[in-house]
């Protein structure tokens, strides 16, 4: 049975945020029982927003009245929370006393989590929230799909949704390190680090090769991995990301002559080069337009293959995946009638969360009526060691994942310093087809190969997993029963093993065993519909749901691991679709009266004349001036422009800017205090230097292409470095260590690697 306290009750949140991720961030928190207080200068006041509805709900609201009084009020809730949650701008922070070396000096046991807009140092530092200005200085405009080579604005702010996600399981991580040691710390989770996470498999860099495969800007993409036209006019995805998928998806069209071409020579990888891609993809188009849209999902699904109808926002929050998945919840407000709203995007066996309520005057509180009574349950400490340690040092995870999501659950827990054990089939995981991408979701690993449908690979496992805290795993049910690896076995050998489960489509339900992938849930969720807005719908090749289920499901494991010792095992779960509800919080709330959701449309530069892209001499820049108009039309010298309508305006600006020089007009928008920044070009991206100032990315070896630069790390805790990537990806490279180090011993451990090369090596 269900408890009705989430894993975080008893935990003091104080949310110091205005952002979209800082408010996510409190709210995940929240729906997981900890007691949220965010303190506001003037709460209430205009018409709540979708947003405020959703990200302030389960929270406690702190009027702080007038500037005078707000500091000393912020210093006492500060002293009596367990974690203290900022998104200020630097130096916001510093001249209240709020930064965490001031609160960590008088309180060592408290956790400090700053998620800054852009970047904690450099150039673009000090600009405001603004999910537009984050995709332009961090490279997701210039690597969205688009019609003309030119950036795009995402119409979602789906970054600062997974910058969230990242903040709070860097304050679980905080939280669980501060369990076992007693000690706080302090930890930075930037926008660029959501950007790192999300955009990792795509900005990449080989220096011994000649090329690493990227998906380009394509609208169409690769033909395995596009969407397509049917003969009724609807748009499917079909995510055939592997060989196999491709394959078998080649056979139900009945065009396995495609790889028999000349140009293709049976090998996958040269549909991926663009000019043969998209000759192909035109072909299968045609071919798709033969039929209906439910005529080939139907032959898709019974293939095993993954794909999916494009659909609209109101149609996925009515589905019947969506309720199984707990993803739709309604609730009734005095002012706003029925409220429907994303419910909790991870579940627990025992500890889960809920939505209890939504904001409103009885959750509005005077300064100085919260946590009066200070915080009794919280051993303080003086100091910090002297000595730093990442938060989950010394916490055993064991990864039995393939492909991205789940991986990427683990991936962050490895980044927060935990052992994280990569076990993988002999012939390796699927995904390392993409051999970059693959090394950027599990470069802080270590790696084994196991065959566990041979009783020797199965009982290596169990062996491992005996002495490990926690289990991922992102094999279908069906999977697992043949394998004969259900819960009951994992707990006979570790009765307080917290086992994780992320899947496409949750794991009950009709669609438990069907495959997904992260277009699959871009078509589903509405996501595409409303980047296209009036035209075709438009992905964006950037694994969004991926690494926000990752950052969802590290949330959840840390949850479950903060409470083991007063409830024991825990089930956590969640799901590509759970997150789709999360990743569209304002979008998919509703109520009677609501202002519309912001559509897109064909390279969309952005909502409005002030707030979007524009090409000048040399470059593109972002400008967000909604709320600074007339100081941009002064610095442009027209401010008799100001009674314009929208459209007329954005014409005359760009006619304008495309006659100045692009590092000029950004510097004389600085001086006017109008957010703008230039927009980062995909030409040798890494080394931006915004980018390299904020250890954007290092470089690491890959076995077959040699040295690579990718993403670093998705965090950075106070004065502590993460830990080192083992040395090289290969298959099973740490088999033997790890296996020894879990009580098998060498013979035994050469006998698995033996045969597990024999059965690789078998057709």
């Amino acid at each position: 049975m269900t408890s009705a306290s989430g894993p975080f009750t008893g935990v003091r949140v104080l949310e110091l945020t205005t952002g979209i991720a800082g408010r996510t961030a409190g709210m995940l928190l929240a729906d997981l029982g900890a007691d949220v207080a965010r303190a506001l200068l003037r709460p209430g006041g205009l018409p709540p927003t979708p947003g405020d509805v959703c990200w302030d709900r389960d929270k406690e609201l702190v009027d702080l009245g007038d500037r005078l009084g707000a500091a000393t009020e912020l210093h006492r809730l500060a002293s009596a929370a367990d974690v203290v949650l900022s998104d200020a701008r630097p130096g916001r922070l510093e001249r209240l006393g709020l930064d965490s070396g001031s609160l960590l000096q008088r309180d060592a046991s408290l956790v400090h989590v700053w998620l800054p807009p852009m970047g904690p140092r450099g150039r673009w530092s000090g600009l405001p929230h603004d999910s537009l200005l984050l995709a332009a200085v961090g490279g997701f405009a210039a690597h969205h799909p688009a019609v003309e080579d030119r950036p795009v604005a995402p119409v979602v702010p789906t970054i600062s949704y997974l910058h969230g996600a990242l903040g709070a399981a860097a304050a679980a991580a905080g939280l669980v390190g501060r369990r076992i040691t007693g000690h706080g710390n302090a930890v930075t989770v930037s926008g660029l680090h959501a950007l790192a996470s999300v955009l990792g498999p795509l900005m990449v860099e080989a220096l011994d090769a000649d090329t690493v495969f990227s998906p380009g800007k394509s609208i169409t993409g690769s033909p395995n991995y596009r969407m397509y036209r049917a003969a009724d006019g609807r748009w499917l995805y079909l995510a055939a990301l592997t060989p196999d998928f491709f394959f078998r998806a080649l056979e139900v069209l009945d065009r396995m002559d495609v790889l028999i071409r000349p140009e293709v020579r049976g090998e996958f990888s040269n549909i991926l080069i663009p000019a043969v891609g998209a000759v192909i993809g035109a072909e299968l188009a045609a071919r798709f337009a033969e039929q209906s849209c439910d005529h080939w999902l139907a032959e898709f699904a019974r293939a095993g293959i993954p794909a999916a109808a494009v659909s609209t926002r109101e149609e996925w929050m009515s589905s019947d995946i969506v309720a199984a998945n707990g993803g739709r919840v309604e609730l009734d407000d005095p002012r706003l009638g029925t409220v429907t709203l994303p419910g909790v995007p991870v579940s627990f066996s025992v500890s889960g969360g809920r939505v209890r309520h939504l904001p409103g005057p009885d959750h509005v509180h005077p300064r100085g009526s919260v946590w009066r009574d200070g915080h009794r349950s919280k051993e303080r400490r003086a100091e910090l060691p002297e000595h730093g340690r990442l938060p989950l040092a010394g916490l055993r995870v064991v990864d039995l994942c393939t492909f991205l999501a789940g991986p990427a659950a683990s991936a962050i827990l490895a980044d927060h310093g935990a052992d994280v054990v990569k076990v993988e089939p002999t012939g390796g995981d699927p995904y390392r087809v993409f051999s970059v991408s693959y090394l950027c979701v599990n470069q802080r690993k270590r790696a084994v190969a196991l065959d566990l449908r041979t009783p020797g690979g199965r009982d290596a496992l169990l062996r491992l997993v005996a002495r490990s805290d926690v289990l991922v795993d992102n094999l279908r049910p069906a999977s697992m029963e043949r394998l004969d690896l259900g819960n009951p076995s994992f707990l006979a050998v570790n009765p307080a093993l917290i086992r994780a489960s992320v899947s496409a489509y949750g794991n009950e339900g009709p669609w438990a065993d069907l495959p997904g992938f992260d277009p699959v849930m871009q078509a589903l969720s509405g996501l595409v519909t409303a980047q296209g807005g009036t035209a075709d719908p438009v992905p964006t090749s950037a694994p969004l749901h991926d690494a926000c289920t990752g950052a969802v499901g590290a949330l959840g494991i840390l949850g479950a691991v903060l409470v083991r010792d007063r409830v024991g095992h825990q089930r956590v779960t969640t799901s590509l679709a759970a997150v789709s509800t999360y990743l569209q919080s304002a979008e998919l709330t509703t109520f009677d009266g609501r202002s519309p959701n912001q559509t897109g449309g064909v390279d969309f530069p952005g909502p409005t004349a002030t707030h979007r892209y524009y090409e000048a001499r040399g470059g593109w820049l972002a400008v967000a001036a909604d709320d600074r108009r007339l100081e941009l039309l002064g610095v442009l010298g027209h401010p008799d422009w100001e009674s314009l309508e929208d459209a007329e305006l954005a014409s005359r600006i760009c006619a304008e800017l495309a006659e100045r020089d692009v590092e000029l007009v950004v510097a004389e928008l600085a001086a006017a205090d109008v957010p703008a920044a230039r927009v980062l070009d995909r030409h040798r991206e890494l080394h931006d230097p915004f980018l390299v100032e904020n250890r954007f990315s290092h470089v690491l070896h890959e076995p077959s292409l040699g040295r690579v630069r990718v993403v670093r790390s998705f965090a950075e805790w106070r004065g502590i470095d993460p830990a080192a990537p083992p040395e090289g990806s290969a298959i099973g490279a740490q088999t033997i260590e790890v296996l020894r180090e879990s009580g098998v011993s060498l013979s035994e451990s050469e006998g698995l690697v033996a045969s597990g090369a024999a059965s690789q090596a078998r057709p």
